[in-house]
């Protein structure tokens, strides 16, 4: 049961969001006026976006690691010791990749569907719009300055591209981590040379990725 939840854990999230986000809007809509339930839809759904953007850029989501490719690898015979403790080294970057490359996904995503909503809902939301009342001006003035924002940020810090390069460096490691260990045999003489390689390889993955984080120049090192 808990492998299954952990499994769809994304999944029931978001049907306990849209849940949440119909129950909301119709009990407060039924009782309170529907430009009430408009703002309770919009801070349920300003929630359920910004919480997961959050969640990433802080680190806290787990690394789906290899686990024991390295630990287990006796193909890699005298130099597995060496790779296992390469691969320690680099774990906390591997982490940081994948929490920045979805936390910069999500932001995209953001701004997309924001955007969209945004574009198909206010021409028909205007001609609804009653100035007197201060619950369609909370909407309105919400809904524009929260998508205003969204897409701003996604622009300044260049989100998709950062979401692209940092996911490229996570795949291109995992594929040569792959690529050595397919063709590793514990009598292969140039065993040693192929896990230098490896390292070098490696370093260079973790330049690019650096430079894709800070929009850098190239490093001299």
């Amino acid at each position: 049961m808990r492998n299954w939840l952990k499994a769809n854990s994304k999944s029931l999230g978001a049907l306990l969001v849209a849940l949440g986000t119909a129950s909301a809007f119709m009990v407060v809509g039924t009782k309170y006026g529907w430009w009430q339930a408009g703002v309770a839809v919009l801070a349920v759904s300003i929630a359920a976006t910004l919480a997961p953007i959050l969640f990433s850029f802080l680190n806290f989501g787990d690394l789906n690691a290899p686990g024991n490719w390295f630990s287990t690898a006796s193909q890699l015979g005298a130099e597995k010791a060496r790779v296992e403790d390469h691969y320690s080294r680099i774990q906390g970057t591997l982490r940081f990749w994948k929490n920045k490359a979805a936390a910069y996904h999500r932001l995209h995503l953001a701004r997309v569907y924001w955007s969209l909503l945004s574009a198909v809902a206010l021409p028909v939301l205007v001609q609804h719009f009653d100035r007197t009342n201060k619950w369609s001006v909370l909407f309105m003035t919400i809904l524009t300055t929260w998508t205003g924002l969204v897409v701003a940020l996604a622009y300044t810090f260049k989100a998709e591209e950062k979401y692209q390069g940092l996911r490229q460096q996570e795949s291109d490691f995992y594929d040569v981590s792959r690529q050595l260990l397919d063709s590793a045999t514990p009598a292969d003489p140039e065993l040693r040379e192929k896990v230098n390689k490896y390292i070098e390889t490696v370093s260079s993955i973790r330049r690019t990725a650096r430079r894709v984080e800070t929009g850098s120049p190239p490093s001299a090192l």
